[in-house]
C-alpha cells in the first residue's frame, strides 16, 4: 500500500518538461498549475499534455537488464518538469533498477526486457513512455516478499470549478495476482479521489486490457482552480505492468478513446430461451490431476464417469508448446490442436481462434437460436478464447474459491431459471491451489474434493429442471495440463497428462474409455450431441467420443507388453507389441542388440514412447492416439550404445498387399512425426510403392545430410500411379542406416489404390447407448453412413426395428428404442446398409454388442 498521511516517500527528480501548460505566466514556476487561455484541437481546448518525448536525451544504459547492449539509451528514473514519482521507501535499493517504480522507456527498451508478454503489443506508444514494470522488477536484485507500490503524478492543472474535464491517456494494462492500479485526482492539493480501479476483484483474474486509447471524465467541483492527475499500481509483485503514453486534459472527449473499465456484463438473468431437448454442460477445469481425483473423495465425478467414459489422455510437449493454460483451454474450447489455433502459451500475441472459434461461438454461426453461456474468472478465456456466446459472464472476486463458487451459482440459476443448450463452466481452483501448495499438499486435496461437490452442485441443477425427463443432458469434463511440483510449462508426465471425461447422450456407458479420447475430442461430440453436422472446412481435428477406430494399428493394443529394457513406465501409459496387424509385416534388419522394445519398428501408445526420453519431442505427436508405429534409433542406442561398433537401424514396416490396376492411382494418407537431429550422423527415411511387377517408387524421402529437420504431428498425403503390368501394390516406410540421430512415428494410414476388386461395401459407423429415461431404459441406435453413396439403413433390436430410406453421405439414421425395464441383459442390434454401388445392390449387415445396464 502506498504511503499516505505523512509518510517519509521517496519522490523522483524532475527534468525538462514536454507538458502542455498554456498561457503559462511569466512569473510561474514549473510547479504551479497551468491556466489561461488553452490551444483549440478536433477534441476542443487542450488544458494540458504531455508525451514524455522530452526525457529522450536523458535516457540511460541499462543497469540490470544485462541482455540489453550497454550502447542502448533506453531508460530513465526522472520525471519530467514537474512530475512526480512516489515510491514506498521498503522499496530503495531493491528490484532492477530500471524499473524501480514509474520509470521511463522507450517502448523498444522496455519490449527487450521480456519478451512473449505482450509489451511489443503496445503499438500506440512512441518515444517515451511511462511505465509501472512490478513484472521484471521482481525479477531481480533480490527484493523478496517486498511489494511493488508507486504514484506517478501530474503538475498542477488549472481547471474552471464546476466544469467537466476529460484525462486521456494511451494505455496498456495487464495484471495477474494481487495487483490493484487506479487512476487519482486531487483538487487544489486536497486528499486523492481514485476516478476508477483495476484489480483481482474489479476485473477478475490475469487481464490483459492493452493497447487501448482511454478517457475519463472528471466533475470538477465548484471553486476549484487546479487538479493533479495520479496513476497508482500497488500491493503488486511478479504480476505485470502498467505503461502509459501522450496523457492529455481536454474539455471533451477524445474521438474514439475508450472508457477504462468495460461496461456492465450480462448475467444470468439475460440467458435466452434454447431450441433443443438435447443439451450439453462442459465442466472444464483448470489444473486437476487425474491420480488426484482418482484418489481422492470425488464421488460426483465416479458417478459421472460410471455413466460414461473416463480417459487418461496427453498434452502436447514442449515442441509445439509448453503446457501452460492458454492452449490446453484453447484445446478443449476449439477442437484443434495448437498448431491451428496459436494460442501456445498464456500471451495470446497472434491467435487463430476467429479461424477455430470455442464451441458457443461455433454454435452460434451454426443457429444463432442456440442459447449458449459461459462462466470464467480467468479473464484471458473470455478475452481471447470464447469469443460471443450470448451471455459470458466475468467473475471478480477476492480469490479464485471465491469467483469458482460463483461461477457454480450463476451456473445453477441458469439452470433453474432459464433454458440453456450449451454451458461451459470453468473452475480455476485446481490451478491457483497447485501454484501455491503443490498437488500433493492437503490443500489441493481440499480443493478437488471442493470442486467434486460442485459439480454435485451442477448436476443436481440439471435433474431438479422442471423439463429434465424431457431433456437429454451430455456432460463432459477435462483439464487443461497437469502439475509437477509448484507448476507447469515442462515436459513430465504428470505435467502433460490430462483427463477426458463424457457422460450421457450417446457416449456409451463403459466407464473406462474404449480409447484414448483426446482434448480436441470434446468439440466433436458436444456438436454431435447437439445434432449438428460438423463441416470438414472446420478443420476439427477430434472425433465424436465413442467413436470405433478405424486404424489397423489400433487392433494390436490387446498384445500390448511391459517393459523389457526401458524403465518401469507410470501409470496409463500402456505398452508395446512387435506384433502386426493383419497382412502387415516388418522387414527388420537391425542388429540383435540395443533396447528391445526400439529394436526395429514396434507398435505402442504414444505415452510409452514418450515416457522414453521426455523434452525430445515425442510428446508432440499429438495427432497420433490409441496404438503408434514408432521407429526410434535414438532410444534403441540407449543400451551399450550398438552404434559405437559399426550398428546401424534398418527397419520397414510394409503394408499388406492391396489389388490395384495398370495405370491406376494410389492414394496415401498418414500422419507422422519424423526428427533428424544433425548432419553429422546418418539417418535416411523414405516411404516407397512397391508393385508386384517388381518396380519400386519412392513417394517421400528424408537424410539426415539436409541438416535438422523436424516435422512435428504433421498430415501426409502422397500420390503415385501404378506401372502399367502391375496388379498388386503395398507400402513400405523404411528407416535405415540411422543411430542416435532422430526418430520417426506414423499412425491412420490409408491407403486407396484404383482398380481394387474387393468387395464393395455399405460403409457404416454403428453406435449402441443404453441410457436411462424416467427410471426406465431406452436403447439409443445411431449409424452414420460414412461412404460415398445414399443407403437405406435398417435397425433391428430386440425392443423393436426401424428403417431408414436413402441417408445421405455423412447424415446418421438415430433411433431411441424403448424397453419398457428398469433394468436390461447386455445384447445384440443388427444394422444392416443397403445402396446401390457401380450399378449393383449391396447389403452389408453390422452386429454390434450392447452391455446390460439398470436404472
Amino acid at each position: 500500500m502506498r504511503p499516505r498521511n505523512g509518510a517519509t516517500l521517496a519522490t523522483a527528480t524532475c527534468l525538462s518538461a514536454t507538458l502542455l501548460l498554456a498561457g503559462l505566466p511569466a512569473a510561474a514556476t514549473a510547479d504551479d498549475h497551468a491556466h489561461s487561455t488553452t490551444p483549440t484541437t478536433s477534441e476542443g481546448h487542450v488544458l494540458a499534455s504531455e508525451s514524455f518525448d522530452g526525457l529522450t536525451t536523458s535516457l540511460r544504459p541499462r543497469v540490470h537488464e544485462t541482455h540489453i547492449p550497454m550502447s542502448t539509451l533506453g531508460w530513465t528514473p526522472e520525471a519530467p518538469t514537474g512530475w512526480t514519482v512516489t515510491n514506498d521507501p521498503s522499496m530503495t535499493g531493491k528490484g532492477k533498477d530500471e524499473w524501480r517504480g514509474w520509470t521511463f522507456a522507450t517502448p523498444a527498451f522496455w519490449s527487450a526486457a521480456q519478451t512473449g508478454q505482450g509489451r511489443e503489443q503496445f503499438t500506440k506508444a512512441s518515444g517515451v513512455l511511462a511505465v509501472a514494470e512490478n513484472d521484471e522488477w521482481d525479477d531481480g536484485n533480490t527484493p523478496g516478499e517486498q511489494l511493488f507500490s508507486s504514484t506517478l503524478t501530474s503538475p498542477g492543472i488549472t481547471v474552471a470549478g464546476g466544469s467537466t474535464v476529460h484525462v486521456n491517456f494511451d494505455s496498456s494494462y495487464r495484471q495477474t495476482g494481487p495487483q490493484v492500479a487506479g487512476l487519482e485526482v486531487s483538487f487544489d492539493g486536497g486528499a486523492p479521489r481514485r476516478l476508477f480501479e483495476y484489480s483481482t476483484e474489479v476485473l477478475g483474474d490475469q487481464v490483459y486490457l492493452q493497447d487501448r486509447t482511454l478517457t475519463q471524465p472528471v466533475v470538477v467541483p465548484a471553486g476549484v482552480t487546479s487538479m493533479r492527475v495520479s496513476w497508482v499500481v500497488e500491493r503488486a509483485t511478479n504480476d505485470w505492468y502498467w505503461a502509459i503514453d501522450d496523457f492529455s486534459v481536454t474539455d471533451a472527449a477524445v474521438p474514439g478513446a475508450e472508457s477504462p473499465l468495460p461496461p456492465p456484463p450480462p448475467g444470468p438473468a439475460d440467458v435466452p430461451d434454447g431450441i433443443s431437448d438435447r443439451k450439453v454442460l462442459f465442466v472444464d477445469f483448470d489444473g486437476v490431476r487425474l491420480d488426484k481425483l482418482r484418489e481422492y473423495d470425488t464421488p460426483n465425478i465416479d458417478a459421472l464417469a460410471a455413466a460414461g467414459q473416463l480417459s487418461a489422455s496427453y498434452l502436447q510437449d514442449n515442441a509445439l508448446g509448453p503446457t501452460v493454460s492458454g492452449h490446453g483451454h484453447a484445446n478443449l474450447l476449439s477442437g484443434v490442436w495448437v498448431d491451428k489455433h496459436r494460442s501456445p502459451d498464456n500471451s495470446f500475441t497472434n491467435p487463430n481462434i476467429e479461424a477455430y472459434p470455442d464451441v458457443l461461438t461455433r454454435l452460434e454461426q451454426v443457429n444463432p437460436r442456440f442459447s449458449t453461456f459461459s462462466t470464467a474468472d480467468w479473464a484471458p478465456l473470455n478475452q481471447h478464447l470464447i469469443l460471443r456466446p450470448d451471455v459470458k459472464m466475468q467473475q471478480k472476486g477476492a480469490s479464485v474459491a471465491a469467483t469458482d463458487a460463483q461461477s457454480v451459482e450463476d451456473a445453477v440459476e441458469v439452470l433453474s431459471t432459464r433454458n440453456p443448450d450449451a454451458m461451459v463452466v470453468y473452475l480455476h481452483n485446481g490451478d491457483a491451489t497447485g501454484h501455491a501448495y503443490t498437488a500433493e499438499s492437503p490443500q489441493y486435496k481440499t480443493t478437488i474434493e471442493t470442486l467434486d461437490r460442485q459439480v454435485g452442485e451442477l448436476v443436481d441443477a440439471i435433474e431438479a429442471r422442471a423439463t429434465a425427463q424431457q431433456e437429454d443432458w451430455l456432460i463432459v469434463s477435462s483439464t487443461d495440463h497437469g502439475f509437477t511440483g509448484y507448476g507447469h510449462g515442462g515436459d513430465q508426465h504428470l505435467t502433460r497428462k490430462v483427463w477426458v471425461l463424457a457422460s450421457g447422450g450417446d457416449v456409451p456407458a463403459t466407464g473406462t474409455a474404449i480409447r484414448e479420447w483426446r482434448q480436441v475430442d470434446l468439440v466433436p461430440t458436444m456438436l454431435k450431441h447437439l445434432g449438428v453436422e460438423i463441416d470438414p472446412s472446420w478443420g476439427l481435428e477430434g472425433v465424436p467420443i465413442g467413436t470405433p477406430s478405424r486404424d489397423p494399428f489400433d487392433t494390436v493394443a490387446t498384445a500390448f507388453q511391459g517393459v523389457v529394457d526401458e524403465p518401469a513406465k507410470p501409470e496409463d501409459t500402456q505398452g508395446w507389441t512387435k506384433q502386426t496387424p493383419a497382412g502387415w509385416s516388418i522387414d527388420e534388419r537391425t542388429p540383435d542388440v540395443g533396447v528391445t522394445e526400439y529394436r526395429g519398428w514396434s507398435f505402442m501408445s504414444g505415452e510409452f514412447w514418450t515416457t522414453s526420453q521426455e523434452g525430445q519431442g515425442r510428446g508432440s505427436f499429438v495427432r497420433g492416439r490409441d496404438v503408434i508405429a514408432v521407429a526410434d534409433p535414438d532410444e534403441w542406442d540407449d543400451l551399450g550404445e550398438p552404434t559405437v561398433s559399426g550398428a546401424r537401424f534398418d527397419s520397414t514396416l510394409w503394408s499388406p498387399w492391396q489389388t490395384v490396376g495398370g495405370g491406376g492411382a494410389v492414394n496415401l494418407s498418414f500422419v507422422h512425426h519424423y526428427r533428424q537431429i544433425n548432419a553429422s550422423a546418418s539417418q535416411h527415411a523414405e516411404v516407397v510403392a512397391e508393385f508386384d511387377d517388381g518396380t519400386t517408387q519412392v513417394l517421400w524421402e528424408r537424410d539426415a545430410s539436409q541438416g535438422p529437420l523436424f516435422e512435428i504431428s504433421r498430415p501426409v498425403s502422397l500420390y503415385t500411379t501404378a506401372p502399367d503390368d502391375a496388379t498388386g501394390v503395398r507400402i513400405g516406410w523404411r528407416l535405415s542406416d540411422a543411430g542416435n540421430n532422430g526418430y520417426w512415428a506414423v499412425d491412420a494410414p490409408q491407403i486407396a489404390a484404383e482398380g481394387s476388386t474387393e468387395d464393395p461395401a455399405v460403409e457404416l459407423d454403428v453406435e449402441v447407448t443404453p441410457r436411462c429415461v424416467a427410471g426406465r431404459v431406452t436403447l439409443a441406435v445411431r449409424a452414420v453412413n460414412v461412404g460415398d453413396v445414399p443407403a437405406d439403413v435398417k435397425v433391428t433390436t430386440p425392443f423393436g426395428s426401424r428403417t431408414f430410406v436413402g441417408v445421405l453421405p455423412g447424415k446418421s439414421a438415430h433411433q431411441s428404442f424403448a424397453t419398457r425395464a428398469s433394468s436390461v441383459e447386455a445384447g445384440t442390434v443388427t444394422v444392416t446398409g443397403t445402396a446401390s454401388i457401380d450399378g449393383s445392390p449391396v447389403s452389408t449387415p453390422y452386429e454390434q454388442s450392447f452391455p446390460a445396464a439398470a436404472c
